[in-house]
């Protein structure tokens, strides 16, 4: 059944098919347009008698002068070879008028034929040269396409190479002090990163799934601070049926921690709040800083948060504001972001502890 719906889509996309169906509306063309003056079936033979001609004409500029001399910018040797056509095409029409049909010499008329058969080929190369401007600007769109796919999994896969070693590192340590937390680590870390390799490369997932990877994350950057840091976090509104691009807020939340509380050797912390207001996200992540060392977005600090303005760019145009600033003693990033909707919502339980993530507000303390 199904490939019985598709074939007449196909058999029309079929070139001789369109060709076909052209050379059949140009003799219909002439033959209700002469059928005023005579027999239906008169003209219709006539026109037919005709129409090799024309079709001489149309497809030795498609197929000879056009792309071996106009395309090339041969124009001299274009425009010389096109009145020869035209005058040879002019010759064939007589030859056909006086002999094949047997009229009258007077019954041809250079000027009627010069207008149908300028007629007929305007139509055609108007027709031929759409087509290729629709090809080559869906090509170009393809092109464009392609090139924003390829960066955005660029910067997508920038987003955890730096997270991943300071677990790893701090796995190393828990493992030689034999500590309790090192399976708890394990455990954090492998949901991280099936949820990376596997999940990441959806167009967009469920928004409290990326909430969750946001909690596992910090969950674990606890472990490596333990009381040294303190995590405020906040999430109100209704999260349900709602759909972000996935790994785009984790990049915010790294960098808090890579360049503000990773450079402090005093008690640091962090606070984030997210709140859904209709199709609105208002994402808000403030985080202490070492006085004398300024965070600084546009260096090394900044390549994540470049990373999320590009994406942001490409995947939220002219949905998104994106404010970044500091003083003295704090770094602040607040999102607003107009969030998909989605009919069914579906989330595969990735641990136990994913069901704390279904709550409207959360709060975490180290």
């Amino acid at each position: 059944m199904l490939l019985h719906k598709q074939y007449p889509e196909d058999f029309f996309r079929s070139r001789w098919m369109q060709h076909l169906v052209f050379w059949i509306c140009v003799l219909l063309y002439f033959t209700i347009g002469y059928t005023r003056n005579g027999d239906f079936s008169v003209e219709l033979l006539r026109s037919a008698a005709f129409l090799p001609n024309h079709m001489f004409l149309v497809y030795t500029f498609f197929y000879f002068l056009m792309p071996r001399f106009l395309f090339t910018r041969k124009f001299f040797l274009f425009i010389v070879l096109a009145v020869f056509s035209y005058a040879l095409s002019m010759a064939i029409s007589y030859q056909v008028n006086y002999h094949i049909l047997g009229a009258n010499r007077t019954s041809w008329s250079f000027g009627a034929a010069l207008l149908g058969q300028s007629t007929v080929l305007g139509i055609a190369i108007s027709i031929k040269l759409l087509k290729n401007w629709y090809r080559q600007k869906r090509q170009l769109m393809e092109a464009q396409n392609d090139k924003i796919s390829a960066e955005l999994e660029l910067l997508k896969s920038q987003v955890h190479p730096h997270f991943l070693f300071n677990t790893l590192n701090n796995l190393y340590a828990h493992t030689l002090e034999q500590s309790e937390k090192a399976p708890e680590i394990v455990l954090k870390l492998s949901h991280l990163l099936r949820f990376m390799i596997y999940e990441s490369n959806a167009a967009s997932i469920p928004l409290k799934k990326e909430i969750f990877l946001l909690q596992q994350y910090i969950e674990l950057e606890q472990l490596r601070y333990g009381k040294r840091l303190d995590v405020s976090v906040s999430v109100r509104g209704n999260i349900e049926h709602k759909e972000i691009a996935p790994l785009l807020l984790l990049p915010l939340v790294e960098n808090a921690f890579k360049h503000g509380t990773s450079d402090q050797i005093d008690q640091c912390w962090i606070s984030f709040d997210l709140e859904v207001k209709g199709a609105q996200m208002i994402f808000k992540l403030v985080n202490s800083k070492d006085v004398e060392t300024k965070q600084q977005a546009a260096e090394v600090g900044g390549l994540g948060l470049n990373n999320v303005k590009k994406r942001l760019g490409y995947l939220y145009p002219g949905k998104h504001v994106l404010e970044i600033s500091e003083d003295e003693e704090v770094f602040i990033v607040t999102l607003q972001l107009e969030l998909a909707e989605s009919a069914q919502l579906t989330i595969s339980p990735l641990s136990k502890k994913q069901k704390q993530a279904d709550g409207t507000e959360m709060f975490i303390g180290g």
